[in-house]
């Protein structure tokens, strides 16, 4: 049985990626898991320099390679950080090879390290180039699925366990109603005011769309609110409307209806909390968004999920519509934010320490 290092029981979460979803999963975990240990978060998203003044509550440490870095000197850095950082677990976010095929040859080298594997669904055209049934099964120890469903690529590999999605925050921490309508800036004399949440973000040109659809949106009706939550301001998105908060999930419970990604964050945290979202499914190199909207959507018909509500969109005109028709829904029919939900980045976090203790 392989011994792991006994000089450190910190662990080091690899988290690379260009959007939300690396890094929050990554705090997820992480801000759960730091009770208990020292927890390191390696991330190269732009996003990171938007929240360092929230990286104290989290109690992680964050190296954070530059965004604009070339491609190998991010490969270079990352090597660098594993084999100079002292740590029991690595834990690494989505790409089992590293973001550029970085990590294919160091992991071997990780003989007193457990190894993580943080399985989000993937292009199983990139599972098969890659060989990574192969790769992960050698690499790997434990294999954990964040509520991404039975069918993702490497749901095979006998180190595969399942958890609920990871949350950013637990029913229990988030804030209530008054706070947030204070930082969405809403009308405290006027509760009777429907809310409706863009939740904006991705390449320049789905930022510039986002910022449209809340214009539009603004113009339609008298008595909803609209506001637009951004790390910046999206082009043709009025100054007024446009706030940025994080975690984004701490507003979720005040809107009508959301509009968004079929992204892994705004999917679940929608879902956790039964808000209706309309969902517009980006096309990516490696996450299919459409599939796991698509997966969802059936899933809720199939347990009579009327409560959660997803509809997929796929133009202006068809995300306005299915936000009208979720406003126009008589009272008896609305959906109602729902607290009860499960975080699984705890039973992710137990599941780490179990394989830890029992490799030791």
């Amino acid at each position: 049985m392989r011994q792991l290092n006994t000089s450190s029981n910190t662990w080091l979460i690899y988290a690379l990626g260009g959007g939300w979803g690396h890094l929050n999963r990554a705090i997820a975990l992480g801000r759960i898991a730091s009770r208990n240990r020292p927890v390191k978060i390696l991330t190269n998203t732009p996003y990171g320099r938007y929240i360092e003044k929230f990286l104290p509550e989290t109690n992680c440490q964050i190296f954070a390679i530059s965004s604009t870095a070339d491609f190998e000197t991010t490969c270079t850095q990352v090597q660098q950080i594993l084999r100079e950082t002292d740590y029991q677990c690595l834990i690494v976010d989505t790409f089992p090879r590293g973001l550029g095929g970085e990590l294919a040859s160091i992991l071997p080298e990780l003989k007193t390290s457990l190894r993580v594997l943080i399985h989000r669904d993937i292009n199983p055209e990139y599972v098969k180039v890659k060989s990574l049934h192969r790769f992960v099964a050698d690499c790997f120890d434990l294999v954990l699925v964040p509520g991404e469903g039975v069918e993702v690529p490497l749901a095979n590999l006998p180190c595969v366990q399942h958890t609920n999605p990871w949350l950013i925050r637990s029913a229990w921490e988030l804030p209530i109603r008054q706070d947030v309508e204070d930082i969405l800036r809403l009308n405290p004399l006027d509760r009777n005011s429907k809310v409706v949440l863009v939740l904006a973000s991705g390449t320049a040109e789905e930022l510039s769309f986002y910022g449209e659809l809340t214009s539009i949106l603004s113009q339609s009706w008298e008595n909803v609110a609209v506001r637009c939550l951004s790390a910046e301001k999206p082009d043709k998105c009025p100054e007024n409307l446009w706030v940025f908060h994080w975690p984004a999930m701490e507003c979720l419970q005040v809107a009508d209806v959301v509009v968004g990604s079929g992204g892994y964050n705004t999917i679940y945290e929608c879902q956790a909390l039964r808000i209706p979202l309309v969902a517009f499914a980006w096309p990516r190199l490696y996450d299919r968004q459409r599939v796991r909207v698509q997966r969802l959507v059936s899933a809720n018909y199939e347990a009579g999920l009327a409560q959660s509500r997803l509809v997929l969109a796929d133009s202006l005109e068809t995300a306005i519509a299915a936000v009208c028709s979720e406003l126009n829904l008589p009272v008896s029919k609305r959906c109602r934010p729902g607290y009860d939900f499960v975080n699984g980045a705890f039973s992710a976090v137990f599941a780490i320490e179990l394989c830890c203790n029992f490799t030791k």
